[in-house]
């Protein structure tokens, strides 16, 4: 069930999304439920980052090692990540 809200932007805000409505021919609506959920999803994700990083169990690579990785594991090897 969809249910309403009001909420008050600046005035540079609301004219950014009249206008990237008016390119798109999308509704305000549209766009500031899709920047909601975008929001939440990366909140979430920060969420599980920060957990991840809090327990001691957790195992990390460096980016280094990733780059490393994924170069030896181009397509036809049967090499995998971490093996």
């Amino acid at each position: 069930m969809k249910k309403n809200i009001s909420l008050s932007l600046d005035e540079e805000l609301i004219d950014r999304i009249d206008d990237i409505c008016k390119v798109s021919e999308r509704t305000k609506s549209w766009f500031v439920k899709k920047a909601v959920e975008n929001y939440f999803d990366e909140i979430e994700d920060v969420e599980i980052a920060l957990q991840r990083l809090s327990d001691p169990k957790s195992e990390y690579i460096s980016e280094k090692q990733l780059k490393e990785s994924l170069k030896s594991n181009k397509p036809g090897s049967n090499s995998r990540i971490g093996s």
